[in-house]
């Protein structure tokens, strides 16, 4: 056990210096933020002055490894747009973008595995077809669009639902459910592939050669083995969701980091993307990490060796 979470922790350190790095150098791929913080019409001695009060004269070498210096403490500096502390911003939004990714986590796991075994005890091939194909559009329209259509079907026609901002639970409801369709539409092709290995395995035909009925089968034999292959892609999805929320955040004026990274990028904010590219990846080195030791847990021949 010490000897897995010691070379997983070297593993994330290593992974985290390869974000920092690349971060850094992305985020000073557009120039200096000068020149919008100080308008068009700014001269050059003023950005000039600026750059040098930012520290951005200095060869990126040595920005670079003041850079990391900082990032070891947990300094990344003031935002310069709100001229509060990056990380402060970042950590007080990121329990938004947590609720809103473990939301559409949840939605998109349960009702794809309500699918996948209402499927699987009907035992209808044109259902089961139907899901795959529905899931396949799904996957293929993007999120933003997704999230558009549901705000005018359902705040703006029949106005059941906010469109904007967290002021509610309620609002909560359709940021949640544009992300959770392409989590139902994933899942539910997993588990559909995942149950279809399984129920040719010889331990379901000995159950059933000992008068299991298929109800019994399919939750006690079949779904806890057709789940072992869904608990890696999904604890790297749940990440993957938690960086990705920026786009929905966005169309849906949701108060999260994601939407405050946008900000960030656009405003050529260097501490707010950095800290909440660092925060991001963390959180998702985190949950790996807990994914491998959740199958270890799940299914006894995975050794953490």
């Amino acid at each position: 056990m010490v000897r897995f979470l010691s070379r997983r922790v070297l593993r994330a350190l290593v992974s985290l210096l390869g974000v920092l790095t690349i971060v850094f150098f992305i985020v000073r791929i557009n120039g200096s933020p000068a020149v919008l913080l100080l308008g068009p019409d700014a001269s050059a001695e003023a950005v000039a002055d600026l750059d040098r009060a930012l520290g951005l004269d200095r060869s990126l070498p040595v920005q670079y490894l003041s850079f990391l210096r900082s990032t070891a403490v947990g300094d990344f500096g003031e935002s310069l747009n709100f001229n509060r502390p990056a990380l402060g911003l970042i950590l007080a939004r990121l329990p938004d973008t947590l609720l809103l990714a473990v939301s559409a986590f949840a939605f998109g796991l349960v009702v794809a595995f309500g699918l996948a075994v209402v499927a699987e005890l009907w035992g209808n091939r044109t259902f089961r077809d139907a899901l795959l194909w529905i899931g396949a559009v799904v996957q293929a329209v993007p999120t933003f669009l997704l999230g558009i259509v549901l705000i005018l079907v359902f705040a703006v026609t029949l106005r059941l639902l906010p469109a904007l901002g967290a002021g509610s639970a309620t609002s909560l409801i359709l940021p949640a459910v544009t992300l959770g369709c392409f989590e139902v539409a994933l899942y539910v092709r997993l588990f559909s592939v995942a149950i279809a290995e399984q129920v040719g395995q010889d331990y379901v035909r000995t159950a059933y050669a000992k008068g299991r009925t298929k109800l019994q089968v399919t939750l006690g034999h079949v779904l806890p083995n057709a789940v072992l292959p869904v608990v890696t892609v999904a604890g790297i999805n749940l990440g993957q969701l938690i960086g990705g929320t920026v786009v929905v955040e966005t169309v849906f004026n949701w108060p999260g980091a994601g939407s405050l990274i946008y900000q960030g990028v656009t405003g050529r904010d260097y501490p707010i993307v950095q800290a909440g590219v660092v925060v991001v990846a963390t959180l998702f080195i985190l949950i790996n990490l807990g994914v491998d030791m959740l199958y270890a847990v799940l299914d006894p021949r995975v050794r953490l060796s």
